[in-house]
């Protein structure tokens, strides 16, 4: 009988199913399809091996059976071809689409199986050789070859959407196969097809199924691929789908030697395997995510990690010192919080990075308000990138009042984004963004362009201004190109130097001082001067004061108004004015609102004023027309 080749593609299936079972499986549709494909092989094999030893002993069996017999292996070959289809569809698809493909290529392979069924099939023996030949075989090989090209005009046309080994790996099953059918076709004898499909199996196996790829060897676990994988196939934004990620990056390992690590990432590894009804992910060295079918898992096991994690580890290995962990937690108590698997795994991402940025907040809980927070985030920031990109930023200005002069000698640039449909964004909603995300460089350069522009084009000076105060990021201080590019602004737009003083915050001073110290050099070199912004705001420091080359310190709003509010705050105030004036230095008091407080702050001998009692940030044409009429008046 020449059914060698069908028992070998047999063992070798048998086997593949055998070490397939002994590994854990993360439950991904791929899998599932994958097992149906293997039984499937298997079925085909075992029909194609019965209807062989069937015909060898047609004389002990009704013709009737071993014909029955003959096609049910016909249909199992069109129904492996059909099971490819569905495997391939799977992932060159989103789900709808596969469905309706699967759906419609389902009724196409049950009428292909009745045709089989019906048509006549005829039988051919000769000592060990044995074939079946006729109109059944014809309808097979007719539905096996269209449901193959089928799946390489799906793979092939959507390949860039499939993951790359994936459709490498169907591409060459369906090679195989079609290259076997086609030989089996003008020669009957060599029963190629079904050993055939057994290599594709083989091959699907090696590249993509094998669920060894799946297992972080040193835990046991599953791996970060087997996560995202777990994700994006399993993930249906259902209310129980919940977990957890345990991070312990910034959690006091970096203090562990070398020797210890191992030892307690083996002990933490152990400890997590024991947590009941999760599936367990290690994601990154010091990283592990459990994923949940309910709330109430995840409580308990919240619960009994951080109980856990408050004890030492090692404290029962010899010559080992007992180490404390302070791990961050990701928790994510409901899958109704994304709209797909993408954007959870991108919320997970998110939420683990910024959540080890505050050594204070040890969980963050992904809920629906923090979603939204971070959707309103991603949105600002493409405001802001578009608002950049089509020049809808704008700089308005604030006057400042000089109490000696009894006039507005300065104002204040202030960044404003224009709506597209013309209105404006408050700052506090883009600055904090674009702080965050390092836009406010570009920003901050767009500014002072602008602010440039204006002094060119309008000659403020010539109302009375004597600089335009603009304000400095901190990202812009940390920037060691900064004063280049100012000064190459400046020459471009040919201003007087001494038309900009720049503001920079107590914070910049302190993260990027040298840096911060040079570009201030080169700049008061060039004829600009500086102003400390905020004062009072923040770690105050009169050091700062001493050590930064500034001509003006401002007191921020909040210190103005409280010297207003409160005697200890008015004392404080009051001690300050007289230590900056005494160094030779301006003082301005922003956030002044009443005629009351600027007699206060002129009987207190402060120098300039800024605040909404004169005037709210207004457009460079209101600005130029309020200096018309203020100044006038004051002349």
């Amino acid at each position: 009988m020449n059914i060698q080749m069908q028992f070998c593609g047999l063992v070798i299936l048998i086997l593949l199913l055998y070490f397939y079972k002994r590994q854990d499986t993360v439950g991904l549709f791929t899998e599932i399809l994958f097992k149906r494909a293997l039984y499937t092989s298997i079925a085909c094999l075992v029909l194609d091996i019965a209807s062989v030893i069937l015909i060898m002993r047609m004389e002990q069996f009704p013709l009737l059976l071993v014909q029955i017999e003959c096609k049910m292996y016909l249909v199992s070959l069109v129904g492996t071809g059909y099971v490819a289809l569905v495997y391939a569809c799977s992932d060159a698809f989103r789900l709808a689409k596969a469905n309706q493909i699967v759906k419609m290529m389902g009724i196409a392979v049950a009428l292909v199986a009745l045709v089989i069924f019906v048509l006549p099939i005829h039988i051919f023996r000769e000592e060990n050789i044995v074939y079946t030949y006729g109109p059944a075989c014809a309808a097979t090989y007719i539905g096996a070859v269209s449901l193959i090209l089928t799946t390489l005009f799906y793979v092939t046309g959507n390949k860039n959407g499939m993951n790359p080994r994936r459709s490498r790996a169907i591409r060459i099953w369906m090679v195989i196969w079609l290259v076997s059918a086609v030989i089996q076709f003008f020669n009957s004898q060599l029963l190629l097809v079904g050993f055939a499909s057994a290599i594709g199996i083989v091959i699907l196996f090696f590249e993509l199924e094998n669920p060894e790829g799946n297992i972080d060897r040193k835990s046991g676990f599953f791996n970060a691929r087997a996560f995202n994988d777990f994700m994006r196939y399993r993930y249906n934004g259902d209310e129980s789908n919940c977990g957890m990620l345990i991070s312990l990056e910034n959690a006091g390992m970096n203090e562990i030697q070398i020797e210890q690590m191992d030892d307690v990432m083996l002990e933490v590894s152990g400890f997590i395997k024991r947590i009941p009804e999760a599936k367990k992910f290690k994601t990154d060295d010091k990283e592990y995510v459990l994923v949940f079918n309910n709330i109430e898992k995840l409580d308990r096991a919240y619960a009994m990690i951080d109980d856990r994690f408050q004890k030492e580890w090692l404290e029962e290995k010899d010559n080992m010192a007992p180490i404390l962990l302070h791990p961050h937690y990701v928790l994510v108590p409901s899958g109704k919080v994304a709209k797909n698997a993408e954007e959870m795994l991108g919320l997970v991402k998110y939420f683990r990075v910024h959540g080890m940025d505050n050594p204070e907040i040890r969980t963050l809980v992904v809920d629906e308000n923090s979603v939204a927070k971070k959707r309103a985030r991603e949105e600002m920031v493409t405001v802001l990138t578009d608002a950049i990109k089509e020049d809808r930023v704008e700089v308005f200005f604030q006057p400042i009042y000089s109490t000696h002069e009894q006039k507005f000698v300065s104002a204040e640039a202030l960044v404003r984004i224009r709506k597209e449909d013309g209105g404006i964004i408050p700052p506090g909603l883009f600055i904090p963004v674009a702080e965050e995300t390092g836009l406010i460089g570009k920003l901050g350069e767009l500014v002072f362009e602008k602010t440039c522009a204006f002094i060119k084009n309008s000659k403020p000076e010539q109302y009375g201004v004597e600089y335009i105060e603009v304000n400095l990021s901190v990202v812009q201080c940390e920037d060691r190109s900064l004063a280049k590019m100012y000064i190459d602004i400046m020459d471009r737009y040919q201003i007087n130097p001494a038309c900009i003083n720049l503001e920079i915050t107590e914070s910049a001073s302190i993260l990027m001082k040298k840096t911060l110290l040079d570009n201030m050099k080169a700049l008061i070199d060039y004829g600009v001067s500086f102003s400390l912004d905020d004062f009072g705001n923040g770690q105050s420091n009169l050091n700062y004061i001493v050590d930064m080359p500034v001509r003006i310190v401002k007191f921020d709003r909040d210190m103005t108004q409280a010297y207003f509010e409160n005697e200890k705050a008015k004392y404080v105030l009051h001690a300050a004015t007289d230590m900056i004036q005494g160094l030779e230095l301006k003082v301005v008091a922003e956030g002044v609102e009443t005629a009351e407080q600027l007699k206060e702050l002129e009987r207190l001998g402060i120098d300039y004023i800024q605040g909404y009692y004169f005037s709210k940030p207004v457009e460079a044409g209101k600005f130029i027309e309020f200096l018309k009429v203020k100044n006038t008046l004051a002349s």
